[in-house]
């Protein structure tokens, strides 16, 4: 048990401790307490890896207060004119509805004119226009590999005001669980003072939870059902190996 520990120690030191590059930050939004930064221009998927690695996302944008603050603050940083701006919004399947990444569905949207319009089949990820006056500000949806003006966006990270310690809740799913019900795959919740992660395959991914279940950084959901929780990519989790059907 004690070299497991280490090793699940290890893989989520790793996890904290991994840096993206990094332009401008931390910067902090007087209004939600957030602290923000901007990552060289990149892919979105690129990009939101190292918002995770930072211990955030891409910025999650709740109000039309928000956006400009985030517009304002980043869009020309470094005196550059025509900067595009990721944010954490994207589809999670090809053609499906627009999710922030945490799971949260998006009570505001800045979409520019005629947006999003998926162009090509494969525009699934956001970014704020900064290109001329009609729609500078607004957002389009975009191919992952989006570059504009020989340039691929830069991603803008937020990452959450710091919350004091773990709920009740959040504490009791701390532990070893097991995929599938399989004795030989065990798989882990763990901790610090105040963040969950997920340990699955070598690889930390942070986790939060609230009344609506779970949500992995990485776009994937769980519902908890007892001593099980149901993951959205058809997996299944159990605190003890059981021969269960979904």
């Amino acid at each position: 048990m004690k070299k497991t520990l280490t090793i699940l120690a290890a893989v989520l030191f790793t996890a904290l401790q991994s840096r993206g590059e990094i332009l401008a930050g931390p910067i902090t939004n007087p209004e939600n307490g957030h602290n923000y930064y901007l990552l060289t221009p990149n892919s979105w998927t690129a990009s939101e890896a190292e918002a995770e690695s930072l211990g955030g996302t891409l910025a999650i944008v709740k109000n039309a207060e928000e956006s400009k603050w985030i517009f304002s603050q980043f869009c020309s940083y470094g005196g550059i004119s025509n900067r595009n701006l990721w944010i954490g919004l994207r589809r999670e399947s090809q053609g499906g509805p627009f999710m922030w990444v945490t799971g949260a569905k998006p009570a505001y949207t800045n979409w520019g004119p005629g947006e999003p319009d998926n162009c090509g089949g494969n525009e699934s990820y956001v970014h704020y226009w900064n290109n001329n006056e009609k729609t500078t500000g607004m957002w389009n949806d975009a191919a992952n590999d989006l570059n504009l003006n020989g340039s691929a966006p830069n991603g803008v990270v937020e990452v959450l005001g710091k919350k004091d310690f773990l709920s009740d809740k959040e504490k009791s799913l701390v532990g070893e669980w097991h995929e599938g019900g399989n004795q030989t795959r065990p798989c882990y919740i763990v901790a610090t003072q105040n963040v969950l992660f997920q340990i699955y395959d070598g690889r930390a991914v942070r986790l939060s939870c609230n009344d609506d279940g779970l949500y992995l950084f990485n776009g994937i959901r769980g519902e908890i059902a007892q001593d099980k929780i149901l993951w959205s990519n058809g997996t299944w989790w159990s605190r003890t190996p059981v021969t269960y059907q979904r």
